[in-house]
């Protein structure tokens, strides 16, 4: 019996070459595919896949939250993240969500082969870089975290340049980047710092004395 899986990615280009890579494999089927974690919760719902192959940052519906309701929705199908984020903040969300499987989209053909496979066997994979990164922050973890300490140094200017009311296509003016990136950049912001919207970012920038 083939092993049916699922691809979710917000990037159509990226579905269609990793789709084409994995139909060369006799053991896989690509039943389905999806552009936002809506979709992908619809796909699973019609098709019951295997294994689903998942970004994490995706429109409407993000991959964590997308994990978190198949994982609890139908506990057989195994959940692997195919994404380019290795930063512990993202590894620890999908773990709790219930992901089988991390991996980042540097990995080779054959590497992945042998990952879903594996996932689709009932066991889990998480790659070099995200135990590498899991274990740092085990070992730097104080019990006084500050939560500003996840954030890189553009994050942070860019999280102050929110805060004080900056549209995105300022703040890519301001400090020369291009409006998607700047986009990029929130998104990381928000999800680094378990936050909804600009107003919580302002907010938490108050409470941080961000804006003095």
């Amino acid at each position: 019996m083939k092993i049916k899986i699922i691809i979710a990615d917000d990037h159509p280009v990226f579905i269609n070459g990793v789709s084409a890579l994995l139909k060369e494999v006799p053991e896989f089927e690509v039943v389905a595919s999806a552009e936002n974690g809506n979709a992908l919760i619809e796909q699973v719902t019609l098709y019951e896949p295997d294994v689903v192959l998942t970004d994490i940052q995706m429109p409407v519906k993000d991959g964590i939250e997308a994990t978190k309701e198949i994982c609890k929705r139908f506990p057989k199908i195994k959940v692997i993240a195919l994404t380019m984020l290795s930063e512990s903040i993202f590894i620890k969300k999908m773990l709790a969500a219930g992901a089988s499987g991390y991996v980042l989209k540097t990995i080779d053909k054959e590497a992945l082969i042998k990952v879903i496979k594996k996932v689709a066997a009932g066991e889990k994979h998480f790659c070099f870089e995200a135990v590498e990164q899991l274990i740092n922050n085990f070992s730097n973890k104080t019990s006084a975290e500050n939560p500003l300490d996840s954030l890189t140094k553009r994050e942070k200017e860019i999280l102050t340049l929110i805060a004080q009311g900056l549209t995105d296509k300022q703040i890519a003016d301001v400090i020369f980047l291009s409006p998607f990136t700047v986009i990029t950049h929130r998104k990381n912001i928000l999800s680094k710092l378990s936050l909804k919207n600009k107003v919580e970012i302002t907010r938490f920038a108050m409470e941080n004395n961000l804006l003095n």
